[in-house]
């Protein structure tokens, strides 16, 4: 099945199937094979038929030169004893239409006055090299167009040469006959073996094609997906060597297939849960794949315009690298990479918001936190630095510098345990599963444990049997911390109030509200940072950690907190939490 699947991906174009690419073929193997070995026949016999006949044209005039020189010899040895009279009647019987003789004296008139001449020597081509050649004592023998042969031989006497004889001769008709009876046979020879190279021909291309086509039917199962079944066996020859081939092949393209579906599918997973999203875009400009963390990024099947730049930076220099870059109200770093065999561009785009507020909440931290540090320990050393140069010995001055050395150690003291305290709930984390937190209780204890300031007073309005998800320990905490925050920013007479209830829409809405001076708005959004104190706040106010401490601890019980407040009319800050279902003993 992961074959199967795997092999999807390498389909034809649609609506074509590797086997409707084979069937579609007009002219099979079998025919043009056939017709191949046809053709090779066919030149072979048309190449072998001309080398014959060129050779047979030139044995034919082979043999006329031959016999001309033979007959022009033996009339020149003919003529050499014999009269006038003699010779003429010699030279007129030897004169065919075939066979012309002529026989010219020394001085170039003829040899045999009273002889016949077929037509003037002068017009015969080379007949004046020929004669040359006679009178020299030499035979003479030369081609002449359309297959005639011209041929001189010395007529010899007492005295020397007495004469030349020259001939101009063509292929005997006997000769012309035997030729053309043997071209014919030629031609039926070259028919018949035309004949049987296409018959063996068709014979062969049909074995082969029927081996090649059994080969192509396992070429179709494999490239449809089927690697199970095994190529038929072959025979000992090149197709048999390439059914064995393939057979390798299919084995190794089902492992192989094997391993890609199962790394598609591993990579799937992992591209899923990536918190990175992933973009793969074309160079249309088209998306042509994103992960689930990336589609936000994608807006109808384009990147999202801010990344744009960034991906033709990438297709021209091969990569490209944006640590911060705005999209919307988020902060992501941008890694771009050109993919050069895909003609595409491939996008890892991870969300640095988070990561960005968190380091600059820890240097907001490290420098507040050395900050109300640096207070109380140069408060320490300058006491001790004045007790050291004589303080000591006065009692009245001693008793105030130890007294200032007690306050600075007892605010480092609070300040470590506050920090302490944040780092145990930022450690603590998101809980996989909230406890049932009887939210009356928590309430009740909570309020007991303030100690509010003179004229200052604590009321309180909880309905009995609230419950809610979260922490009993933490939910306590929380609401000391709120309850100290509103009775020191109260003034006398004044009233913090502290009220529980069913919320609107589900859970338990908490609430503690003081009627001190307000905050003002500009400042609402910060009073849960980390060492804000408000503008009115002295030095000596606290470190502006517990709302913050507060806020972390909600977050961690899965509640939210958040205040309501104007300047003059005081504050009420509230928490909710999810609702659940009360227990059958109540959790304290």
């Amino acid at each position: 099945m992961a074959s199967a699947e795997a092999n999807a991906g390498v389909d034809s174009a649609p609506g074509k199937t590797p086997a409707g690419l084979l069937s579609g073929r007009r002219v099979g193997m079998r025919i043009w094979l056939g017709a191949a070995f046809a053709l090779v026949t066919l030149i072979t016999a048309l190449a072998v038929y001309v080398f014959v006949d060129d050779s047979s044209g030139r044995t034919l005039q082979s043999e006329s030169a031959d016999l001309a020189v033979g007959r022009t010899a033996s009339i020149a040895d003919t003529l050499e004893g014999t009269s006038t009279l003699e010779a003429a009647a010699i030279l007129n019987d030897s004169n065919t239409e075939t066979f012309q003789v002529w026989a010219v004296n020394r001085r170039g008139g003829s040899f045999a006055p009273p002889a016949i001449p077929p037509a003037d020597l002068r017009s015969i081509g080379r007949a004046g090299e020929a004669s040359a050649a006679a009178r020299a004592g030499r035979r003479f023998r030369a081609d002449l167009p359309g297959d005639r042969t011209i041929a001189s031989a010395p007529i010899f006497g007492p005295e020397g040469v007495r004469g030349t004889v020259v001939v101009v001769a063509e292929p005997p008709p006997a000769l012309t006959r035997a030729f053309d009876d043997l071209q014919g046979d030629r031609v039926r020879a070259i028919l018949i073996a035309i004949a049987v190279g296409v018959l063996v021909g068709f014979v062969v291309s049909s074995l082969i094609a029927i081996r090649v086509k059994r080969l192509a039917r396992s070429a179709e199962q494999m490239a449809s997906g089927n690697f199970d079944a095994p190529l038929p066996a072959g025979g000992g020859d090149e197709i048999g060597d390439l059914t064995r081939a393939l057979d390798t092949m299919r084995e190794a393209l089902r492992d192989s297939f094997d391993l890609l579906a199962t790394e598609r599918d591993r990579l799937s997973a992992i591209l899923d849960g990536l918190r990175e999203g992933v973009i793969v875009v074309g160079e249309d400009g088209e998306v042509r794949f994103t992960n689930p963390a990336g589609q936000g990024l994608v807006r109808h099947s384009q990147p999202a315009a801010a990344l744009i730049p960034s991906l033709r930076a990438a297709a021209e220099r091969g990569s490209h690298d944006i640590p911060v870059l705005s999209i919307e109200d988020r902060v992501y770093r941008v890694q771009a990479r050109r993919v050069a065999a895909e003609h595409a561009v491939l996008v890892v785009v991870s969300d640095r918001t988070d990561e960005l507020k968190r380091e600059q909440a820890e240097r907001e931290f490290v420098s507040n936190a050395a900050h109300e540090l640096r207070n109380p320990l140069a408060g320490i050393s300058g006491a001790i630095e004045v007790l050291r140069r004589g303080a000591k010995d006065d009692p009245d001055a001693r008793e105030r510098f130890l007294g200032r050395l007690a306050d600075d150690a007892e605010r480092m003291t609070r300040l470590t345990q506050s920090l302490l305290m944040l780092a145990r709930v930022e450690a603590a984390g998101e809980r996989e599963e909230a406890d049932v937190v009887d939210v009356s209780l928590a309430a009740e204890e909570a309020a007991e444990v303030i100690e509010p300031p003179e004229g200052v007073r604590v009321a309180s309005h909880v309905e009995g049997d609230l419950v809610a998800n979260g922490d009993p320990v933490l939910l306590r905490q929380v609401l000391i911390g709120l309850l100290t925050n509103a009775c020191k920013n109260t003034p006398a007479p004044g009233v913090v109030t502290l009220r529980a209830s069913q919320a609107e829409g589900g859970g338990v809405i908490i609430e503690v509200e003081d009627t001190g001076k307000g905050i003002p708005p500009a400042e609402q959004d910060r009073v849960f940072e980390r060492f804000y104190r408000g503008s009115g706040s002295l030095e000596t106010e606290g470190f502006g950690l517990g709302l913050s401490i507060a806020k972390r601890m909600v977050d961690v019980m899965g509640g939210q907190i958040g205040l309501r407040s104007a300047p003059g009319s005081g504050s009420t800050f509230w928490v909710r939490l999810p609702q659940a279902k009360p227990t059958p003993t109540p959790v304290a």
